[in-house]
């Protein structure tokens, strides 16, 4: 099992796309599509930053499911936070909004 802990490289998540700024979403969904190529099981540990703009989160989640990954590969990536335990309900509700763009559903 593979585990990326978001603070030791992002303590201070940024905008959603890399032209906007540093520690960008779409930076941390470059890590973890690097890391799922790996074909290990996926834990993401969301404690220890200064918290997260609702940008970096969609795109970093929404935009796998954009960019093509399997869904229940996505879904099956084990997000932890015990800081702030709303951010996995969040997470998903960006997965699926994603899976239901995707499928031209509303």
């Amino acid at each position: 099992m593979k585990m990326l802990k978001v603070a030791d490289r992002y303590p201070c998540p940024g905008p959603r796309y890399k032209h906007l700024g540093p520690a960008s979403g779409e930076d941390f969904r470059d890590w973890i599509e690097q890391e799922l190529s790996s074909g290990q099981e996926l834990t993401i540990d969301f404690d220890g930053t200064e918290g997260y703009g609702s940008s970096f989160l969609e795109e970093s989640f929404g935009g796998l499911i954009r960019k093509g990954y399997d869904p229940v590969k996505i879904k099956n990536i084990n997000l932890i936070s015990k800081e702030e335990p709303e951010l996995i309900e969040e997470i998903t509700e960006y997965i699926e909004d994603a899976i239901r763009d995707a499928h031209g559903q509303s």
